[in-house]
């Protein structure tokens, strides 16, 4: 018998293996010299008026959600790994710098799409269902994992054409200074070391 459970646990733990072994990898796209000069022209510009329906039910515009507090806006594709690795690292920002500075995700769906993700990921934040991909475009988020910091006023503080440890510990810093809030040390590992973005729009 014990042999029995012995060969067992042991086939058992070699499928697992060999299913973390086949399990695709993220692929990360580079984030190019051209894509890093475009997102660096938007700092400055206005926020955009374009407004979509949220997760929660209400209708957000980047200019409307930072009237009052810095806003994140975190852009999604439906089904992007890129945006599936990202998330945890917001959800960490959102849980320090929550309290003072709002978060919003930005999915290219409809809004049964939103709501999938949402409860997918458990995000804490709602997800912006922009099916037509207006405030995508108005955003100029070229790709998923595109980030975007916008002040209380509505000013476009730094538009990031991607992600990665220091870009994190950069939008931390940021939300920091903004909010008023003292800076929390984040917990980067896992997050790429160079800016990569996700798929393209």
């Amino acid at each position: 018998m014990r042999k029995s459970i012995s060969w067992f646990l042991f086939i058992a733990g070699g499928l697992v293996l060999a299913f973390a072994a086949l399990k695709p990898k993220v692929s990360y796209h580079p984030v190019t010299e051209l894509m890093a000069v475009a997102a660096a022209a938007a700092t400055g510009e206005r926020a955009s008026t374009i407004e979509i329906m949220g997760t929660d039910g209400h209708k957000y515009s980047a200019a409307s959600a930072s009237e009052n507090r810095p806003t994140v806006f975190f852009f999604i594709q439906d089904g992007c790994p890129c945006s599936e690795a990202a998330e945890r690292h917001f959800q960490q920002l959102h849980k320090a710098y929550g309290e003072r500075a709002s978060f919003l995700g930005v999915i290219d769906g409809d809004i049964a799409t939103a709501r999938g993700w949402s409860e997918l990921h458990h995000t804490p934040y709602p997800i912006l269902a922009d099916e037509k991909r207006e405030l995508i475009a108005a955003c100029k988020a070229e790709r998923s994992a595109y980030v975007l910091l916008v002040t209380r006023g509505g000013a476009v503080e730094t538009l990031w054409p991607g992600y990665s440890a220091k870009m994190l510990a950069d939008l931390g810093r940021r939300l920091a200074q903004h909010s008023g809030m003292p800076e929390v040390s984040l917990d980067t590992q896992g997050a790429p070391e160079e800016m990569v973005s996700g798929c393209s729009f």
